[in-house]
């Protein structure tokens, strides 16, 4: 076996979630309140041969970009302003998923005042993203 394959054997197999924990655990005041948070990030992607490219949404933009996404599982403890990251996942891709349209910024405005319909511009069945996962 060769070193690389060993080491990316090694690194698929290792339990990082398990081993951060045990850090984790060494470094909070077991008399502090402790929570959780998942928080999701977006990560600008321009190659063609990126892994797991696809449109995610980005908050920052209001709309689905291409790109890559990771969620990140953190531990807080309430009374320090830290925060340790337990879990690091890469959201898989879904490329048959097409972007979402960016809305009005207030969507009460683009109906007209006299017929209140609907826009012919926006679709009637909204797109569906990753945030319906």
């Amino acid at each position: 076996m060769s070193e690389k394959t060993y080491r990316r054997h090694f690194l698929k197999s290792f339990k990082f979630p398990q081993f951060n924990l045990y850090l984790i655990e060494k470094a909070l005041n077991p008399e502090h309140t402790v929570i959780a948070v998942i928080d999701c990030s977006f990560l600008r992607k321009s190659g063609k041969k990126a892994d797991g490219k696809a449109y995610f949404y980005k908050g920052v933009a209001g709309k689905s970009e291409q790109g890559l996404e990771i969620s990140v599982i953190y531990i807080i403890e309430i009374e320090n302003p830290l925060s340790y990251s337990l879990s690091v996942q890469q959201t898989p891709s879904r490329p048959h998923i097409k972007p979402v349209k960016k809305l009005p910024p207030n969507p009460m405005n683009c109906w007209s005042k006299k017929s209140r319909k609907k826009p012919k511009s926006q679709s009637s069945k909204p797109d569906i993203t990753r945030v319906d996962d």
